[in-house]
């Protein structure tokens, strides 16, 4: 995406002219740059962290004439993403699996579902299907090479999922 199709994305969006947009924009960059220029770094919450960075100095050969030379250590910009943006991205990105989630030992509970990290711990969000046996199945679309964190919500209740290993506080850990 390119500066002018972010002003053009972000005009749609809010309502304000090209032209609006377009000095926030250089303004803001600006803004970075002069704070980053003078040292110090820019905390966007929830987004990541622009800063400076002092490379270290390298020996290199010379290519005129097969000597060695030094480069010299060089003040870089660097951005570092915070968890909810690296998350976003690996979640929208990453290839989806099929999931498959059972339940036993509850065939008299009235509702079951499966919380997670990847549902907001919301009870009504995942909910399993009884199987004439007495189990509960569900099946759940997740980004592949992760590993997520979930507990059963039976009746209301947590528990851990007695197939997979829980820490103490009832949390079962699987690979996706």
């Amino acid at each position: 995406m390119t500066r002018e199709e972010l002003a053009r994305e972000t005009a749609s969006r809010t309502g304000l002219t090209m032209k609006e947009v377009q000095i926030v924009l250089v303004t803001l960059l600006d803004v970075v740059r002069e704070t980053l220029c003078g040292g110090g770094s820019v905390f966007l919450r929830g987004f990541g962290c622009f800063g400076t960075k002092i490379g270290r100095a390298r020996r290199v050969r010379d290519p005129r004439d097969d000597g060695v030379m030094i480069i010299p250590s060089r003040h870089r910009p660097v951005f570092r993403a915070y968890p909810a943006l690296r998350d976003a991205v690996q979640n929208s990105l990453a290839p989806r699996t099929q999931v498959a989630f059972f339940c036993i030992g509850y065939p008299n509970a009235q509702t079951i579902s499966v919380v997670g990290e990847f549902n907001n711990w919301n009870p009504a969000e995942s909910q399993m299907q009884k199987l004439p046996d007495g189990s509960w199945f569900t099946e759940l679309t997740m980004a592949s090479g992760q590993t997520i964190g979930y507990s059963f919500s039976v009746d209301g209740v947590r528990k851990p999922d007695p197939a997979y290993r829980s820490d103490a506080s009832g949390i079962s850990m699987r690979q996706v």
